[in-house]
């Protein structure tokens, strides 16, 4: 896809690798728009380093634990600078929980954020697009979408489900949107801090040791701009953690 003048909405994506690959677009000449729940200045920061740049981008704000907050989110971008021709799912949460930490609402908030509100932007996404336009839609994963992890139970859960919606959506949407997605492994340490240190995470992948939020950025860029014959993938860019 020739990005140049499009429009794309990256949810999640005042900090870390939500802002890295907004910036990303924006030098590619698109118009981002930047969500973010309550990380307010940080989006407009983002927003005045990449209109200094020379690039064009906006910041919406939304809950995404709440669904029709999610609707509202699409619509406004529209509303404000045309039909996003380009969906990133980044927005998440990530809390360590055992099965027996798990109460209703923690899996609700998780299924709300990593499910529900993609499932509705996404067909928000699509509904949109002009008449024989395509479309792109990317997800952030997690290796846990595929191997269990039970100290994050609600999240890994919710994670299957969205690698599940991405699949579901590559078939419903085609051949015009593809849906991908890209699985990071030890990228970034959790933005709340605790657990272990990522060289403890990464000395016994086969890669020997963490990734990069570039790697991340990369994995996205190929998926939007040069693989239009690709939809209902995974791209892993985890060290070899999906090898079990």
């Amino acid at each position: 896809m020739h990005l140049d003048g499009k429009v794309a909405l990256i949810t999640g994506a005042a900090r870390r690798i939500g802002a890295s690959l907004a910036r990303a677009l924006a030098a590619r000449g698109m118009t981002v728009a930047i969500h973010h729940r309550g990380s307010r200045e940080e989006a407009l920061a983002l927003v005045a380093e990449i209109e200094q740049a020379g690039g064009n981008a906006t910041a919406f704000a939304a809950d995404l634990e709440d669904v029709p907050s999610a609707e509202r989110l699409h619509a406004e971008v529209v509303e404000s600078l045309g039909a996003p021709r380009v969906l990133v799912h980044n927005a998440s949460r990530f809390e360590r929980l055992s099965l027996e930490e798990t109460d209703p609402a923690a899996l609700r908030r998780d299924l709300a954020i990593h499910v529900e509100s993609p499932l509705a932007l996404s067909r928000a996404f699509a509904r949109a697009l002009p008449d024989g336009a395509d479309g792109r839609i990317v997800a952030l994963l997690d290796w846990r979408a595929s191997l269990p992890d039970p100290t994050y139970f609600p999240y890994t859960i919710a994670k299957s489900g969205l690698l599940a919606l991405v699949r579901n959506l590559a078939v419903e949407l085609g051949p015009l949107v593809t849906v991908n997605g890209v699985a990071p492994g030890a990228i970034l340490p959790p933005s709340a801090g605790g657990g272990k240190g990522l060289a403890d995470l990464t000395a016994d992948l086969p890669a020997r040791r963490p990734g990069q939020v570039e790697d991340i950025v990369e994995a996205c860029l190929f998926l939007i701009e040069r693989a239009p014959y690709t939809t209902g993938a995974v791209i892993p860019v985890d060290g070899g953690r999906h090898l079990g």
